[in-house]
């Protein structure tokens, strides 16, 4: 088997977690001089037992007392096996629930309850503790846990204990496996010798001796030089272990608990955090905008929570909540977390996330509301088609995996199973998904009328306008990919570089035929030294004609002058003609043979340039690869 688990302390505080811990293994948990001067657990301690098949467990023990449960949270997270441990001469104490209550909230599902210090009393005194024990667990997730009554003075009960916590862990399930690699970071230190450590719950993926990682939020890059596992090193961790992880290329004052240590895509640090939030029955009605500290992972944040639909939550209720962080932080879609008051400070709920992101939600929006249902019931497809529909325009894979925080192997497997319902298509060098191909058709038609009810007189939009004004986060060339796929039997034209709808054609009115006319007949009477500027506007209002003729090809605009198509033709049957018998043409000669001045014979010269149909070369010009009738 290959399931690594957690196993942690629970309970109130001097109700002996860490002497149970080394009673079953041998080491000390308590490692601070403060810790063993008070007798308390302060910080997060660290252990491992051995199982019978061989394979190593370990152990996190976390602080009892109040004012430390901020700590018991950073370690708590990684649990999937409790030892909720309870004290014989006092029975359940306040810390005990608190701490329970948190582990549900927490999701953990599985657990021993481990009666201690059963030397010091009683059999009465014992079915007293027992009885309150009963009181406390009725409901929860230990209600049916096995219970263990045991003494690390006498050892009684320690061997029944190591048994029945090898049982649970052998037949607790292993955790899921995701794409990226993930570690909270819990504890930072220098080692002397080594240079800096951390260390944590390898939550997701793996972390190999050479892997460049990054800590965020920080984007703080480096190398894992070595990893320890149970104290023994290990050139690979896996999902469920406690790790130390030595890091080159950082400093100790770059890290700092709360952070996360990550290998690979589909993660980034966010400040909204949306989720399913109950609130516990002994705390106050939750009003929106509530200041709290949001606990998930190792870390800790202050933040305000926004109930969604609803004026706020009530005591033993649970509802939807957005909460607004002030620092950001990295948590994933399925993660738990526990939400504390502001002040005084004490536990009042938590649950399960649902979506992570940087976008404020609409507290009375019904569409938000129920696209947070959706998403809550965690199928694939459901969630692919939900954040393609949202965006209402093509989303990357890379996006699509941030987003829905799937897999990237469940999001193959969803685009498999909708079919055509989702489109994809190649852009800068990645594949695009989108599944609202009508809305976006809607949108580009809408567009493209507006454009041409401003512009009646031009056939149509410039495509690089359409694709700054609808999507301009894809590059020109993803764009055209997506216009192949979206294009076919919409009712859009593509014209040269401009889009129009398929029943757009130029209407001009009896004036503007009659100026059109004119204007033609003008520049066909000066072919080569035709009227400009000021010459041509007292024909009239001859801007918007001037671009329907330049896009009807007949015209020629280059450097500021206007010529007819037919000056073009003229010109170039000329140059045919001229570079059968020549190898280069002068401007001079160029000049000579239109019979006009250098004013007219450059533009004219640099517009076949452009065209391929001559090449300069210094002074000269000589034969482009487009001039018809001539070997170049």
């Amino acid at each position: 088997m290959d399931n690594n688990l957690i196993v942690g302390t629970a309970g109130h505080v001097d109700h002996g977690k860490s002497a149970l811990i080394r009673g079953l293994t041998g080491i000390e948990t308590d490692r601070l001089k403060q810790e063993k001067q008070r007798g308390i657990t302060i910080e997060l301690g660290f252990a491992w037992f051995d199982l019978p098949d061989g394979r190593r467990a370990g152990i996190i023990d976390v602080p009892g007392h109040e004012r430390f449960v901020k700590n018991m949270l950073a370690g708590a997270a990684g649990i999937d096996v409790v030892l909720l441990v309870v004290a014989a001469d006092e029975g359940v104490m306040p810390q005990t629930r608190e701490h329970l209550a948190i582990l549900q909230l927490l999701g953990v599902e599985t657990g021993i309850v481990v009666i201690t210090k059963i030397d010091l009393v009683d059999e009465e005194m014992l079915e007293l503790a027992e009885m309150t024990i009963d009181e406390a667990l009725e409901g929860t997730f230990l209600q049916e846990a096995p219970r263990v009554r045991v003494s690390v003075v006498t050892n009684q009960g320690l061997e029944e204990l190591r048994q029945v916590l090898a049982e649970t862990v052998t037949s607790t399930p292993s955790r899921a496996r995701r794409s990226f690699s993930r570690l909270p970071v819990d504890r930072v230190f220098v080692l002397k010798g080594f240079g800096t450590v951390i260390t944590g719950t390898l939550l997701d993926g793996n972390l190999k001796e050479g892997d460049h990682v990054l800590l965020m939020p920080g984007e703080i890059s480096a190398r894992v030089r070595q990893l320890q596992v149970h104290g023994n090193h290990v050139t690979e961790a896996n999902p469920g272990q406690r790790v130390a992880v030595n890091l080159a290329g950082i400093d100790r004052q770059e890290i700092h608990r709360g952070q996360v240590l990550l290998k690979g895509e589909g993660l980034e640090p966010v400040d909204k955090i949306a989720g399913r939030f109950l609130l516990l029955p002994s705390a106050p009605p939750l009003t929106s905008n509530t200041r709290i500290r949001f606990h998930c992972g190792s870390s800790e944040t202050i933040g305000r929570a926004v109930a969604l639909g609803a004026d706020q939550v009530e005591p033993g209720k649970d509802a939807l909540v957005q909460f607004r962080l002030e620092e950001p932080v990295v948590a994933v879609r399925g993660d738990h977390y526990v939400i504390r008051s502001w002040s005084p400070v004490t536990t009042i709920g938590g649950g399960e996330i649902i979506e992570t992101g940087r976008k404020r939600l609409s507290r009375h929006k019904a569409q938000v509301v129920d696209n947070l249902l959706l998403r809550e019931e965690g199928n694939p497809r459901s969630l692919v088609l939900s954040y393609l529909d949202e965006a209402a325009r093509p989303l990357s894979k890379r996006q699509l995996v941030i987003k829905s925080q799937l897999a990237p192997e469940e999001l193959e497997q969803a685009l498999r199973e909708l079919g055509d319902q989702v489109l994809s298509f190649p852009a800068d060098g990645e594949e695009w998904l989108f599944s609202q191909g009508e809305q976006l058709l809607a949108q580009l038609r809408n567009l493209l009328a507006k454009w041409h009810q401003d512009n009646p007189l031009r056939q149509g939009m410039p495509r690089e306008e359409v694709r700054t004004r609808l999507l301009p986060n894809l590059s020109s060339r993803g764009f055209g990919s997506l216009l192949d796929k979206l294009l076919p039997g919409a009712g859009i034209k593509e014209q040269g570089r401009e889009l129009a709808l398929a029943t757009h054609a130029v209407s001009l009115s009896p004036g503007q035929v009659a100026l059109q006319e004119r204007l033609l007949q003008v520049l066909k009477d000066n072919l080569f030294s035709p009227p400009q500027g000021e010459e041509l506007e007292s024909l009239g209002a001859v801007a918007p004609i001037l671009k329907l003729l330049a896009q009807q090809g007949n015209i020629v605009i280059t450097g500021g002058m206007v010529f007819s198509r037919e000056a073009i033709v003229e010109a170039e049957a000329f140059l045919g003609r001229h570079f059968q018998k020549e190898t280069q043409l002068t401007l001079a000669q160029f000049r000579d043979f239109i019979g006009s001045s250098r004013k007219y014979a450059l533009p004219l010269l640099e517009y076949f340039d452009g065209a391929g149909f001559t090449r300069r070369r210094g002074d000269v010009r000589i034969a482009g690869p487009n001039l018809r009738g001539v070997d170049s």
